[in-house]
């Protein structure tokens, strides 16, 4: 337990929340982070109604609103607390028990929803450490997220089968259809999702190794890795891509496909970017197409990629001999590529660990810089269909020419799925 007790003593910094012991057979503590969330039941009732598996599973909910939260924030926070713990008096049960903390007054500089899961997290550290279990892990749901019948055990299954899994990715889709919101919410889920999925299969396409999506509703990481790794930050937004960047370049990383988490295509004016912020801008902007990056800057950083093991142990870096795109060249020089690689080589003593520590340098940030900076310059942005399009004939994959964005997510989403 030191690596625990560890942490524990270095970053945590408050008294334990939950004061019930956990079983002694606890391995899995889902966290979600709560703010303003009225339907919460939902989820809970979703978690609630999968196969139980074989240990058991605890439900921490940080309920969270900061110092300058509106009064009605509060209010309805005070009211979920309320309402989760008669809920939970019910259904609670050998197998599953569910934890309301209520948060409040949190400063506003770190009150977010990376603080509201890192407490929810460090809090599944200290219920570990009551029990002494260093294999357990914790999984990360939001409040508005659905989950597939088979998702707790599925998740067990995963580190129990496999138990040198550090963390991993769970499969997701946005609902597409339905009644409950306008139609308008759908058709941009369904743009926005394909964006996500087709980012994800480009970073692929290129040699990225850690290409996974970081979709805070649906991952997990074990305990000993979160304790080991610092813990989870408390950036008000992006706190979820920030993590699990530290956590790919580890090793053993999984892609959990076998369960599917479904988180809600609702807008939030809560954080800048990400689902709910798309969502709000699309229903302010309805008309408004969705462009992304032109599939010809993943190429060029395909061919970047491909001949990394050329810069192993190399003296001098000449741009001229590999046939980069300028686009590459120019971003390289402005972030001192040379002098990152005569560092890297310095430290490295065989390919491998070269190829490690090379991607820990031109990490997912500096792909995204990259992108950005090169479609400011040398690419133009396209419409989704075009870009996908394109990727699956680069890629040798049939070119379908689906002219629908509903169509192309459901054949992407298999596809996704069908790909290792």
């Amino acid at each position: 337990m030191k690596i625990f007790e560890d942490y524990k003593s270095k970053y945590i910094k408050t008294n334990n929340f939950i004061h019930q012991k956990p079983k002694l057979d606890t391995n899995n503590i889902i966290v979600i982070p709560a703010y303003n969330e009225p339907n919460i039941i939902n989820a809970l009732n979703s978690i609630k109604e999968c196969t139980l598996p074989e240990k058991s599973t605890e439900v921490i909910i940080i309920i969270n609103s900061s110092i300058n939260s509106p009064q009605y924030v509060i209010e309805q926070n005070k009211k979920t607390e309320t309402e989760i713990n008669n809920w939970s008096k019910i259904n609670n049960n050998e197998k599953i028990v569910y934890h309301p903390i209520l948060l409040e007054k949190i400063p506003s500089k770190t009150a977010g929803v990376g603080y509201a899961r890192k407490v929810g997290m460090d809090e599944a550290i200290n219920r570990f450490i009551l029990i002494k279990n260093t294999f357990g892990f914790i999984t990360n749901l939001d409040a508005d997220s659905l989950v597939k019948k088979n998702y707790l055990v599925e998740l067990e299954n995963l580190f129990l089968t496999k138990p040198k899994t550090k963390a991993c990715s769970i499969y997701f889709e946005h609902p597409i259809k339905g009644v409950e919101f306008p139609e308008v919410i759908y058709k941009k889920i369904i743009e926005y999702e394909l964006y996500l999925r087709y980012y994800s299969l480009s970073l692929k396409y290129t040699g990225f190794p850690n290409y996974y999506h970081t979709v805070g509703s649906s991952f997990a990481v074990k305990a000993e890795t979160y304790c080991k790794q610092g813990g989870m930050n408390t950036k008000q937004a992006g706190e979820d891509f920030y993590f699990l960047q530290k956590l790919m370049p580890l090793g053993r990383y999984e892609y959990l496909k076998s369960t599917t988490v479904y988180p809600s295509p609702r807008s939030s004016d809560r954080v800048i970017f990400g689902t709910g912020a798309y969502i709000k801008s699309s229903i302010e902007n309805p008309k408004t197409n969705f462009f992304t990056y032109n599939f010809n800057a993943f190429k060029t950083l395909k061919n970047f990629f491909s001949q990394i093991d050329k810069f192993y142990k190399l003296d001098a870096f000449n741009y001229e001999l590999f046939n980069l795109h300028e686009s590459i060249n120019k971003y390289l020089k402005e972030n001192e590529f040379e002098k990152a690689l005569k560092e890297i080589n310095s430290n490295t003593s065989n390919l491998q660990t070269f190829r490690k520590r090379f991607f820990r340098w031109f990490d997912a940030l500096k792909i995204l810089k990259y992108l950005n900076y090169s479609h400011n310059i040398f690419f133009e942005k396209q419409q989704l269909i075009e870009v996908l399009n394109d990727y699956l004939t680069s890629s040798k994959i049939k070119n379908i020419n689906i002219s629908d964005n509903k169509s192309l997510l459901i054949y992407i989403r298999n596809l996704e799925k069908r790909l290792t």
